[in-house]
């Protein structure tokens, strides 16, 4: 795991460069003169020269937001994720254009519509995200809604937050809107696109990797992967009760219609069970010291006292019905104020909403070793490429435009479907017992299916069989 690569300044001799400086100028010249070069050679305005444009929207949107990224002291971060995404495109952008001269398409058209898929691709990424954990996106103060925050958590992609099947039928929906708007040859040019878009899949759950997300189950095999205190794993094991945070084991615990975090078990020879903490003890509020002052976390109310969570820059996540901001919580305290004990605050009586004080110094937690999914993810995706590159050979998939991208529906489909089995950072969707992504699966495997056997049922074409035929 390793989220941030480097940084950059943010500033060079007193002048910003992102928002809109230096970065945000640099990009204007260099698109006039794309453009005014452009003009000068056609004699009209095309589509490509209003793709230069499109480019510079997009890029200067995100460069305007980049400053609500800057670290203190430190500048723009550099994420693994983000550089592993840029990777992904580029790889998938240079597959196309090689498999496309094999179909005479032009380059100037495969560049276009690749811009397109990949706009639209992390649109459907996002919004699908953004859809799944819509309660980790919203922010509010006071009861009143924070709408920069919340439109910043939207649009921050850098630190994660992707659903590959999202850009799947994001990247899909723009490649087809600008085939249709060009007359290209759909199924065909979608058979050039699904082993890129594996190849870009493989080298984008690096990133995953990286950014510490897509984990996988705790386990004993011997490759397992053990990820650092404070990851999302981490957190997830420390919620359902599988490791010892401060000496303690937490659970929920329903009591009528209201939701505790309860302590499920006590370390033994641990501070926590010396000062007198047991299970089946319902938490309240943590509070701790930070620079002199104590500030205090209410277990259910999403909210510091006092309020001062311009400081609290670990939490980045209020997920509804579980207790991860609770333990960030903990985290940021421990990192703050390490020699600093922890008040637990216990309830003696929950109806009166009486509590007890019980102080720990936090210690180190043991993380436990994981599947590593992400690159099970990444091995998978590269090996279906290769097998999507083989089938393009035979004369089967040749004569019959549209079978390779139907056997990628089916083939990621299976793939996904039985990955998710072994990854624990989903919940089950709508009592399904299944995942977002495997419900997903189900219906994206019956399109594929459905798909490969309207197909097979069709005749060739006759031009179909002689390209085959010349081709041998």
């Amino acid at each position: 795991m390793c989220q941030t690569l480097f940084y950059i300044p943010s500033t060079i001799f007193g002048f910003p460069i992102f928002g809109l400086g230096l970065a945000n100028l640099l990009l204007a010249i260099i698109v006039l003169i794309a453009a005014g070069w452009r003009f000068a050679i056609i004699r009209k305005w095309d589509e490509e020269i209003g793709n230069y444009f499109a480019v510079f929207i997009v890029i200067s949107v995100v460069l305007v937001i980049v400053p609500k990224m800057i670290e203190p002291g430190l500048g723009i971060p550099i994420r693994g994720y983000g550089v592993c995404m840029l990777a992904a495109i580029l790889a998938a952008l240079f597959l196309v254009l090689q498999l496309s001269k094999r179909k005479q398409i032009s380059s100037e058209l495969i560049f276009s519509l690749c811009f397109w898929a990949v706009i639209g691709g992390i649109l459907g990424a996002r919004v699908f995200y953004v859809t799944e954990y819509w309660q980790d996106m919203v922010q509010y103060e006071n009861n009143q809604l924070k709408l920069t925050d919340t439109l910043y958590n939207i649009a921050n992609i850098a630190n994660g937050g992707l659903v590959v099947y999202g850009s799947i039928f994001g990247g899909i929906l723009g490649s087809l809107l600008f085939m249709i708007r060009n007359k290209m040859p759909i199924l065909v040019t979608f058979d050039l696109m699904a082993p890129a878009m594996m190849l870009g899949i493989s080298i984008g759950r690096i990133g995953c990797l990286l950014n510490g997300c897509c984990y996988g189950g705790v386990t004993d095999v011997a490759w397992g992967i053990v990820f650092p205190e404070g990851s999302p794993a981490h957190f997830h094991q420390i919620e359902h009760g599988q490791t010892f945070y401060c000496g303690l084991k937490f659970t929920e615990q329903p009591i009528g219609n209201t939701l505790f975090l309860a302590i499920k078990e006590v370390q033994p020879q641990s501070e926590a069970e010396h000062a007198g903490l047991k299970p089946n003890m319902l938490l309240r509020g943590i509070v701790g010291v930070i620079d002199g002052k104590p500030l205090g976390w209410e277990i259910g109310t999403q909210r510091i006292i006092p309020h001062t969570a311009n400081k609290f820059e670990c939490c980045k996540k209020q997920q509804s019905g579980t207790w991860q901001d609770t333990f960030e919580w903990i985290a940021f305290l421990q990192k703050k104020s390490p020699k600093e004990k922890i008040r637990f605050d216990i309830y003696s009586d929950w109806q009166k909403r009486e509590t007890h004080p019980y102080f720990i110094t936090p210690t180190p937690s043991t993380v436990l070793p994981v599947h590593p999914t992400q690159i099970y993810s990444s091995i998978l995706a590269a090996i279906l490429c290769v097998v999507l590159l083989l089938l393009g050979r035979f004369d089967l998939f040749r004569c019959r435009n549209g079978l390779v991208f139907a056997v990628f529906l089916m083939l990621y489909s299976i793939t996904r479907f039985v990955l998710e089995t072994i990854r624990t950072d989903e919940d089950s969707f709508l009592g399904t017992g299944m995942t977002v992504s495997q419900n997903v699966s189900i219906v994206v495997f019956i399109a594929g299916l459905t798909l490969f056997a309207f197909l097979l049922r069709t005749i060739p074409k006759p031009e179909q069989l002689q390209k085959s035929i010349t081709k041998k």
